[in-house]
Order: structure tokens, then sequence, then C-alpha cells
């Protein structure tokens, strides 16, 4: 019984010390396994680095890569820094078309401007000038002396003052190709959108990226010292630095650096310990038993402690412990799936864009790793495109849109699974969400069908339940991995007829390859002879207006052709009304251009283009009208130019027979009908001819000789001459060209 009474009154002893034991070798385990984890974090942010820079110079050397071979392939490049003129607006207009479809086909691309030498003659995708007063005069200045193949540092670009100018870094060409005695190419690239290509690739709350050029300036991501930063690396190709670290990343030094101090405290404790149980032991039995009496009526105030036959239960701190423990476990296993998110993305990246030497086989293994559908032997790339993105940002706050996609992504998902269809879907842009199907051992019709059923209970449940609409670009089917970038370009060909086709359907890359195009070049007559009713204060321009957009809703045109027609229509103005009073110009240059130019970003169909576009000109129409009426001579030119389309068919019409009628020196009216008009008389002559020519070609059979001479020409020689260098073909081949067109 004695013995008994001992060993109770030692244990009771010897309880206090090792609950300090224990709860030192706990902390000092969970220390180690914090630095492990911060030594883990460090190493994901060296990798963090070196991806942010491979990606960033990848897309550089592809901008690149495709500057060097337009400027060698292009026609209508060469063209432009091989004329000797900048009035030449069919130049200049091929040459803006080239630019545009470049920043169309690039996204990271924020503007392109040409440098003829020859004239000093700047063309860019939104204006043209010359050196003198372009507003990067500065920046062409310095590299026609030294050009370098690199990119530049940051930089501020501005294109237009009352907008004011942005961060980019730029890339300077010469033309031609090593010559580089013609002329310069400047590609800008704006550094908010280097910046959308990393920020997908860390958790902001956590890492941080910083990206400096080589004179030490930030480019984009967030200013640290360099105390913060965990890894840096230097580009090859631009000079860059990259840099990344963690937030807090001084706190979680300190922790690191105090360590060893802690484990030695640790050692001195555990020794201490020992030392107390041996001295403990060697004490009277008497003050052990007290204490024990009093350690009998303590709480131990742990989490989650209990008690064990009426005494407080020191396993329940163990528990405690080892919960706490786990619940770190489980933090580390998320970040490490948000790796494997990163992993999965850009693994699907690689497959579309057709980067990757991957076989099927290497695919399946890692779709099993993933977690990801295992693929088939045949594909097709959809893409899943929000319509009217614009409205859909400005009335939704960024939490909103971000639920909303959401929901979008796992509606196709849930849709694909009711209809045993197997797919991979990731956002590839704001708007526009990819997925790869994979076909199935069904015939071509069977899966016509699926995808047909797919579509329609996608586009049915979002217009329903999302409210607002989407419209499915699908791509051709492919066999092999490295045609998926293939399908993935023919689905977003598919979408760009969307502006033409509609909204909140599925555009198949099949039904638009098997249709006949229009040609844009067929559709400039028109706009030039609107823009001359418009400038003549013609109320017929409005007519002529919305003629030219039925003529448009009949044409299959991509979306990038009907905005070049749209850019083509505001040059036109801007052009013609450049020689009107400064006035009148300077209103069409700083309100009325940009209010436009934002109308043509945010279009989504062409009722929308139609109705924003005439409010415009309408407004602008009342404005030059009541110049025009207080202007001398304004009636006087009226007059002349109805004359000129009520009497266009005397091939005696001159400015000769116009001074004899009107009382005036013919040169005299030649000049005044240049001021006003903004051509000259006989191309205003030509124009009127040419269109009355036309509409007999379409609505007639005379014969070529017969359309001459009502229209103002002896010869049908003299006819066909003047209508192929307007036109581009001979009456004849004209005629025969629009009646295939109209019977296909």
């Amino acid at each position: 019984m004695m013995r008994k009474s001992w060993f109770k009154r030692l244990l009771l002893s010897y309880m206090p010390v090792f609950m300090i034991v224990i709860t030192f070798i706990f902390f000092v385990f969970f220390q180690m396994f914090s630095e492990q984890s911060r030594r883990e974090a460090l190493n994901a942010n060296k990798t963090l680095s070196l991806q942010a820079m491979r990606i960033v110079d990848t897309s550089l050397k592809v901008i690149d890569n495709m500057i060097v071979l337009e400027s060698i392939n292009s026609e209508s490049l060469n063209n432009f820094f091989k004329s000797n003129s900048g009035s030449d607006a069919y130049i200049n207009i091929r040459a803006v078309q080239k630019l545009k479809e470049l920043i169309n086909y690039y996204p990271l691309i924020d503007s392109i401007y040409l440098v003829r030498y020859s004239d000093g003659y700047v063309l860019s995708d939104a204006t043209n000038a010359y050196i003198g007063s372009y507003p990067d005069r500065k920046f062409i200045e310095e590299y026609q002396v030294s050009k370098t193949p690199k990119w530049t540092g940051g930089r501020s670009f501005e294109q237009f003052k009352m907008i004011g100018g942005k961060q980019v870094v730029s890339l300077v060409r010469g033309s031609p190709y090593m010559k580089n005695n013609l002329g310069m190419i400047v590609v800008n690239v704006s550094a908010d959108s280097l910046k959308k290509l990393t920020e997908n690739m860390y958790e902001s709350k956590v890492s941080f990226i910083q990206v400096k050029d080589a004179s030490g300036q930030l480019l984009f991501g967030s200013e640290a010292k360099e105390s913060e930063l965990f890894s840096e690396y230097t580009s090859d190709y631009t000079g860059w630095k990259y840099g990344s670290g963690l937030i807090n990343g001084g706190y979680v030094n300190t922790i690191s650096e105090l360590y060893n101090l802690w484990f030695l405290i640790g050692l001195l404790m555990i020794a201490a310990g020992f030392i107390w149980m041996i001295y403990v032991t060697r004490r009277n039995a008497r003050p052990i038993e007290r204490i024990a009496e009093r350690f009998s009526d303590y709480s131990l105030p742990v989490r989650g402690a209990g008690l064990w036959k009426g005494s407080p239960d020191e396993f329940a701190f163990i528990e405690s412990a080892f919960d706490h423990i786990l619940e770190q476990s489980r933090q580390y296993q998320e970040k490490y799936q948000e790796d494997l998110h990163l992993r999965t993305r850009y693994l699907f990246h690689q497959l579309i864009e057709g980067q990757t030497d991957m076989s099927l086989e290497e695919w399946q293994e890692e779709a099993a790793i993933l977690n990801l559908p295992e693929p088939l032997d045949r594909f097709r790339l959809l893409i899943i495109e929000m319509d009217n993105y614009g409205e859909f940002c400005r009335k939704y706050t960024a939490s909103d849109q971000n639920l909303l996609k959401f929901v979008l992504r796992n509606v196709v998902n849930e849709i694909a699974m009711k209809e045993s269809i197997r797919l991979w879907s990731e956002w590839t842009s704001p708007s526009c969400l990819a997925v790869i199907y994979f076909e199935g051992d069904e015939t071509e019709e069977r899966q016509g069908e699926a995808l047909s059923r797919f579509g329609a209970k996608m586009l049915g449940w979002t217009e329903q339940n999302l409210k607002f609409t989407v419209t499915i670009g699908s791509g051709e089917e492919v066999y092999r991995i490295h045609d998926l970038s293939k399908s993935y370009k023919s689905a977003a060909q598919a979408l760009k007829y969307k502006i033409v086709l509609g909204e909140n359907r599925l555009i198949r890359s099949e039904d638009i390859a098997g249709t006949s195009h229009a040609e844009v070049y067929a559709h400039l007559g028109e706009i030039s002879s609107i823009i001359q009713s418009y400038r003549m204060l013609n109320i017929g321009w409005e007519e002529a207006y919305e003629t030219w957009f039925g003529q448009l809703k009949g044409s299959l045109l991509t979306n990038e052709e009907i905005f070049n027609l749209m850019n083509y229509l505001l040059y036109n103005v801007g052009r013609e009304l450049s020689d009107m009073n400064k006035d009148v110009y300077r209103e069409w240059a700083q309100e009325r251009l940009p209010l436009l130019t934002e109308m043509l970003d945010h279009g989504s169909s062409l009722e929308q283009l139609r109705i924003e576009i005439k409010q415009v000109m309408t407004s602008l129409f009342e404005s030059v009208g009541e110049l025009q009426e207080r202007r001398q001579y304004a009636a006087l030119i009226r007059e002349i130019c109805k004359l000129i389309e009520q009497d266009y068919a005397n091939p005696d019409l001159s400015l000769e027979m116009l001074g004899d009628r009107f009382q005036l020196n013919p040169k005299y009216i030649s000049k005044l009908f240049k001021g006003h008009t903004g051509q000259r008389f006989v191309d205003f002559l030509i124009q009127v001819r040419m269109r009355e020519a036309v509409k007999l070609l379409l609505e007639t059979d005379a014969s070529v000789q017969e359309i001459a001479e009502r229209v103002g020409y002896t010869h049908a020689i003299s006819l066909t001459r003047v209508f192929k260098r307007i036109m581009g073909a001979a009456p004849g081949e004209y005629r025969s060209n629009q009646l295939r067109k109209t019977n296909s």
C-alpha cells in the first residue's frame, strides 16, 4: 500500500514537468514543420519567377518574329514604305488594315505605327500625321539614329492627347529587313497586358511578382525591396529582371532566423526537465503529496481537455495539438491543389496553342495525375464567348462577374455530364471559355446531333437563368493532338461572323467554310458616295447610308471586316472635313471621333452600329450645314453639284461650260469646288458617272457602248478605261462577277 501511494505521489510530481516537455516538443515540431513549408514556398517562388519570365519572353519573341516576317512578306506594308506620298488613300487603307489584322491576331499588341523616311509620314492603326506633329516624335527621332532589335524599357506612349499616355514597351524594326533604309515599324505592348499574362500564376495574397526593365524601372507588379525578394532572374532576351517573394516576407525571415535560438532553448528546457525530475524524486514525499493534492483541484486550461476519473486528462492536450497539426496539413494540401490547378491551365493552353510535343499516351498519363477527362482519338474545340461583354462588366461588380463565370463553367460541365459528353473547359480570356470536346465512336451525323443538343441546352439555360447570352463557335474535327490549335483557330474564326449571323447561337466552322464571302472592296465605292453626299449637305446621304447597311446585312463579312469598313467610313469623314473650317474639324477630332471609336469598340451587332453611328453623323451634319450656309458661294456650289448629277450624260459637261453658264472663270470655279467639296470637279463627275454605270450594268441588259453613251462617254473604250481604274475590273467582267455572286 505504501508503494502504491509513493508511486501515485511520484507520478503526480512528474506530471507538470512532463506537460512542459511535451508542450515544448510540440512547439519545436511545429517550428520545423513551418520551416520546411517556408522552404517549399521559396522553391515555388523561384519557379514562379522563371515561369513568368519564360511566358513573357515567349510572347514578345512571337511578336518580334511576326513583325520580321511581315516586313519581308507583307505587300501592303512594303507598298506603304515604297510610296512617296501620304495622300494615296488606297495604300494607306491597306496598310491600316494590315496593322489592325496584326493587333487583332496578337491581343498583346496595344498599337502599331509606321514611319516612312522619304516624306516623314507616320501611319498608325488609329491616326496619321507627319513626324513633326506626331506625339511620339521624340521616340521616332531617337530610334531613326539608333535602332535596336531588342525591346525597349517602359515608357509613356501617347497617341491622342485627349486620352493621355499609357505605359508601354516598344519594339522597333526597320524596313526593308536588314537594309532599314525606307522606314521603321514601331510595335507598342501595354505593360498592363504583360501583367495579365502572369497575374493568374500566383495568389496575390500570398506571393508577389515584380518586373523591372534594364534601367531598373518597374514595368509591372509590386514594388519591393531587395531584402523582400526570394528569387530574381534576368532575361537573356530583354534584359528585364523578374523577382518574386512572399507577402510579409520579412516576418517569415525573422521567424526562420529565430529557429536555431528556439531549438537551443528547447534542449536546455529538456535538460532542465530531467534535472527537475531527479530533484523531485529526492524530495520529501509529503511535499509531493501536497503538490498532487493542489494539482488534483486544478483544471487544466487546454482546449478540448476533459477529465479522466475525476482528474485532468493530459492526453486531451496532446490530441488538441495533433488536431492543430492536421489542420495545418489540410491548409498546405489545399495550396498543393491550387498548384495542380495552375498546372492544369498551363497544359490546356499548351494544347490549344500547339506548343507541346506530348503524345496521346503522355496526355493520358498527365490526365490521370491531374484528374482530367481521359482523351480519345478525335477532338473538337468549342469557344463559348459572352455576348456584349462590355455591358456585362458595367452591370456587375468584379465579385459578381467571377461568380457568374463560375456558374457558367459548372453549367457547361453539368449539361455535358447529362448528355454523356466528355469535355475539358478552361477560361482563355475574360470573355471566352474554351472547351476541348472529345468525340465518341458515333457517326458524324449522330455527333452533329449531340453537339447541337448540347449547344441548344447551353444557350437556352444561360439566357433564361443568367440574364445574358453567349455565342458558341465550333471548330473543325481533328484527329491529332498537334491539330488542336487548328481547331481552336477555326472556332475563333467562326465567332468572327457573330456580328452578321447574330448572337446567342451555335456557329460551326463547317458552315462558314461552305459559304461564299462578299468582297470588301465592293463596299468602298458606296462609302465614298455616302461621304460625298454627306459633305455636300445632301439629305440623300441618309437613304444611301440605310441602303448600304442593308447590303451589309446580306453579305457574309467577319467582325473584323465589318469594323474595317466602319473605320474606313470614319477615315473618309475625317479626310473630307480636314479641309473645312478648323472649328468643325476640331469638333470632329476631339468629340465625335473618340465617341464613334468607343462605339465601335463596344458594338455587338450591325443594327446597333447603324443606329449609333447615324445619330452622331446626323448631329454633325446639322453643325456642318449651319457652317456651310454661312460660307460664301455655298449655294452656288450646291447648284453646280445638282447640275452635274442631272446633266452627267452630257459629254460636253466641263468647267468651261459651267464658267459660261455662271459667268465665272473656269479656274475659279475649280478652286471653289475643291474648297467646298474636298475633291476636284473631274473626280466628282467621274464618281457620279461610275455610280450610274454600275446601276445600269446590274439592272439592265444594255451593252457597254450604250451604257457609255448614257453616262456621258462617246466611246466604250473611254468608259472601260475609267471604270477599271475606279472599280478594279472592266464593265463586262464586273457585271459577270456580280451576277455569279447573286446566283451562288
